[in-house]
């Protein structure tokens, strides 16, 4: 039912893969507008182009450069577990999900204090991920800060299928009279 431990550590390795590959991407892109911007003026190197900036400009590449990898960060993880995927892409790669004490996907707002409770578990020197291991429902720091659980898909479906077809009766017709069921042989064997 519960995810475990290693399952969502895969799934954080995931993850923050996908991630660096991205920033490390975004945070390059200044740099190469910047050369081909100075190569096409016929400026000799980088700083002479940085020169030319004004500190405005060197101010707006800075903040993204330091806060465009965390904003990102936010909004990926945000975004994708409040979203109909009830995930990101690293969980959904190793078949869990994240969700709310109904089953339900977390609102965006649980969303948000499930990432910043995460701090909270960095913070701890990892006690709050460690917690996954020995609490009943498997919840770190930041599942209970945001009241969310981390669950297999596969559980998550089959619940999902119980639930709308628990709703349907099946009835069983009566024996035939002077038959009791219990004295009906079961397989070849008995009779």
């Amino acid at each position: 039912m519960y995810a475990g431990f290693w399952k969502r550590f895969l799934a954080h390795l995931l993850d923050y893969t996908i991630l660096f590959v991205t920033i490390r991407l975004i945070d390059t892109l200044p740099f190469v507008t910047i050369g081909f911007v100075s190569a096409f003026v016929k400026m000799p190197n980088f700083l002479e182009f940085v020169s030319h900036l004004d500190d405005v400009s060197v101010r707006i590449l800075g903040a993204i450069i330091i806060f465009g990898p965390l904003l990102l960060d936010w909004l990926y993880h945000t975004i994708m577990e409040s979203s109909k995927c009830r995930g990101t892409v690293g969980k959904l790669a190793t078949g869990i999900v994240v969700v709310d004490e109904n089953n339900e996907k977390i609102s965006f707002g649980r969303a948000n204090a499930r990432y910043w409770g995460k701090i909270i578990s960095l913070v701890t020197i990892f006690v709050g991920y460690i917690m996954v291991a020995f609490t009943a429902k498997k919840q770190a720091l930041h599942d209970k800060i945001a009241c969310s659980y981390v669950v297999n898909k596969k559980w998550l479906n089959y619940s999902e299928y119980i639930k709308l077809n628990s709703q349907i009766e099946v009835t069983v017709p009566a024996p035939a009279p002077g038959v009791n069921r219990l004295s009906v042989p079961l397989n070849k064997e008995e009779q």
